[in-house]
């Protein structure tokens, strides 16, 4: 059965977070060899949001291109996904225990701003904020980082986890406890408190490999 259309043209995320869903729906298995013709024809989108979806994922590892063949698809199963999030948990959490002092307190002082003022501006500008704040409030930690070689791969972790972050933002209902996460690393970062900082860190890993985690069940 063909997917439904996306209806709104505007949008290479929207185009991204529904090819996300289908491949780790299986809907588009490992080794699928993604054609534009026939995508554009299938989410009822113009070829340049859909070839600005399929760049963001094959920077982040979901696709592999491939000469004078195209982009295929390289799906990571769940159980893989949270090996990822784990990973970079383990080194995010020790990043941010060990070079805390480095944080730059204004920087993280205004992502705390920018989400109180999203929430005026309704759901959808709110999701975004949220992915933005997430992003920088991790861009963060690594620039706080005292040592080179922990933080390419810290980036590296970031970019490979981030398709994952994305989708679990645009699909999950409640908002209200993402926010909830962001908020407490925030607050306890902005009091000094970094074993607290640490604690929440941790459970926000813990929270989007439990997403995935039971998406495996269903």
């Amino acid at each position: 059965m063909s997917p439904s259309k996306i209806r709104h043209l505007s949008l290479s995320e929207e185009i991204y977070s529904r090819l996300m869903r289908m491949i780790l729906d299986n809907k588009y298995p490992d080794g699928y060899r993604m054609r534009e013709e026939k995508l554009c024809s299938e989410l009822g989108v113009s070829r340049t949001p859909l070839r600005e979806a399929l760049i963001r994922l094959d920077r982040e590892g979901i696709l592999e291109r491939m000469p004078r063949y195209g982009c295929i698809i390289r799906r990571l199963p769940a159980s893989g996904i949270a090996e990822l999030l784990e990973c970079r948990r383990m080194l995010e959490c020790m990043t941010l225990r060990e070079y805390f002092q480095n944080i730059d307190m204004e920087a993280v002082n205004s992502l705390k701003l920018r989400l109180e003022e999203a929430k005026k501006n309704g759901d959808d500008e709110l999701r975004t904020e949220i992915l933005n704040t997430d992003e920088t409030l991790h861009e963060l930690i690594v620039s706080a980082c005292g040592n080179r070689f922990l933080a390419k791969q810290l980036k590296d972790l970031q970019l490979r986890c981030r398709p994952y972050r994305v989708l679990r933002c645009a699909e999950a209902g409640d908002i209200p406890a993402i926010i909830s996460e962001r908020r407490n690393i925030i607050n306890s970062i902005l009091a000094g408190k970094k074993a607290d900082a640490e604690k929440w860190m941790q459970a926000h890993f813990d929270a989007s490999r439990s997403y995935y985690e039971e998406q495996r069940t269903e």
